[in-house]
């Protein structure tokens, strides 16, 4: 019985693993901000936006129509600049460290934009009187024009609840645990198995 257990915890353990280790991986990404630890949102009338380690900075600008905004990369990571969708942006440019690009916003809107190699780092170009939480539905007609990329805009504001796309930490424990319970039960119903009368 015992030699049964022994064999069958591993088990166990090793299936667990192999739940939990893809919720730690999507924690342990390195522009994963959770709930307590993400960058404060940042306004400004900047028109230029600094990509940072994981982080755009101001992550809301709020320009006039017909500006210019311009995305520097600071950081030592290559970044790239996607509005949401891929409805504009740079989605084949990758951002060297120094590097620059920019869009020049004709249309008032709300543009939604990320950087596709760190999905954690989201920010948005908020153009003309638009209020984040008042944009229209339906402004497929506002087109930032610049490097020959086309666009529209969208109605997607960062906000501060999982625009990352990433799990939080609560998500990440909890399928942990039920990896956990899910391994164990395996055990158990082997264990169970063994345990059965023969004949």
């Amino acid at each position: 019985m015992s030699r049964l257990l022994v064999r069958l915890v591993p088990l166990a353990l090793a299936l667990g693993t192999l739940v939990v280790a893809p919720s730690v991986a999507v924690a342990g990404d390195p522009c994963f901000h959770s709930f307590d630890n993400r960058p404060a949102t940042s306004t400004g009338s900047t028109s230029q936006v600094v990509l940072g380690d994981c982080v755009f900075t101001p992550t809301v600008t709020r320009v006039a129509v017909g500006t210019t905004v311009t995305w520097r990369n600071g950081s030592i990571q290559a970044h790239e600049v996607v509005g949401s969708n891929m409805t504009w942006g740079a989605h084949d440019k990758h951002l060297s460290p120094g590097d620059t690009i920019g869009w020049t916003f004709d249309e008032a809107g709300v543009y939604g934009y990320t950087c596709m190699i760190h999905p954690g780092m989201t920010g948005v170009v908020i153009v003309g009187d638009v209020a984040a939480a008042e944009a229209p539905a339906d402004q497929a007609s506002a087109v930032p024009s610049s490097n020959e990329v086309g666009a529209s805009s969208t109605t997607e504001a960062a906000d501060d609840a999982g625009a990352d796309g990433l799990a939080s930490p609560t998500i990440a424990a909890g399928a942990g645990i039920g990896g956990l319970a899910v391994g164990f039960a395996l055990a158990a119903l082997l264990r169970r198995r063994n345990q059965s009368p023969a004949g």
